[in-house]
């Protein structure tokens, strides 16, 4: 019983509860955002023993799920075509998506900014030389700690190992203080085509503008994708807050 108590409060997959935490984390909004895989998906597949480990998200056995209950060809389809537009991803994404603790979405910017690449991270995973993470102004030592046990974990780093095989992971591009883009606001509402919001948020920073979260005076252009929240809508245009489509 101790031993179980301690595997599940490891870094890793070991434990059941927290393998399937982990993974509900991967898809996750705020990291994978991967559309049409939502928790309750997550458990399913997990029950079948279709995933186990991140990675398995990406060579998922799309015969078998046509077959089961509540899918069809469609939805396969869909399902197939979200996880495969997710296969680049930026490099802070990734770190937070990994689910190392105490490393939230703010940590990982921190991180992905400091090491610039991809190559840097995984390096990182070999050497375990978390020296010059302290450097990082808002790493401190509890952080680096995390890592550290999240590294020294066997699983974890086969994780790591499988997705990079796999994922294409775009590098830290240094943020322009003099882009076409500077001195304006933005703010972004609805789901974007071709593109994820985290990656035009960043394309917006690389030419020097600003992202804000709230519609106010302050904001000069609000971007509207497909099923847009109308509130923040009307409250731009009451505002006269220029309003952008994609199209």
């Amino acid at each position: 019983k101790q031993d179980a108590v301690r595997r599940c409060t490891s870094e890793g997959y070991e434990c059941e509860k927290i393998a399937i935490e982990k993974i509900k984390h991967f898809v996750s909004k705020e990291a994978f955002n991967i559309d049409g895989f939502g928790k309750k998906i997550v458990e399913n597949f997990w029950e079948i023993k279709l995933i186990k480990l991140p990675q398995d998200i990406f060579k998922l056995d799309y015969g078998k799920i046509k077959n089961l209950e509540g899918w069809g060809n469609l939805s396969v389809s869909n399902l197939k075509y979200s996880i495969d537009s997710k296969k680049k991803v930026l490099l802070d994404k990734f770190i937070y998506s990994l689910g190392i603790r105490h490393i939230g979405l703010e940590n990982a910017k921190l991180l992905a900014k400091h090491l610039k690449s991809s190559d840097n991270f995984f390096k990182l995973s070999n050497t375990k030389d978390m020296s010059e993470l302290s450097n990082i102004d808002g790493i401190g030592e509890t952080q680096i700690k995390s890592i550290k046990n999240f590294f020294s974990n066997k699983v974890n780093l086969e994780v790591l190992s499988e997705l990079k095989k796999i994922l294409k992971i775009s590098n830290v591009v240094s943020i322009s203080q003099t882009g076409v883009l500077k001195n304006k606001t933005f703010m972004l509402t609805g789901k974007l085509q071709g593109m994820s919001r985290a990656e035009a948020k960043s394309l917006i920073e690389q030419n020097s503008g600003k992202i804000i979260s709230n519609v106010n005076k302050k904001l000069d252009y609000l971007i509207i994708g497909e099923k847009p929240t109308m509130k923040k809508v009307n409250n731009a245009k009451e505002l006269n807050i220029k309003v952008i489509t994609q199209d």
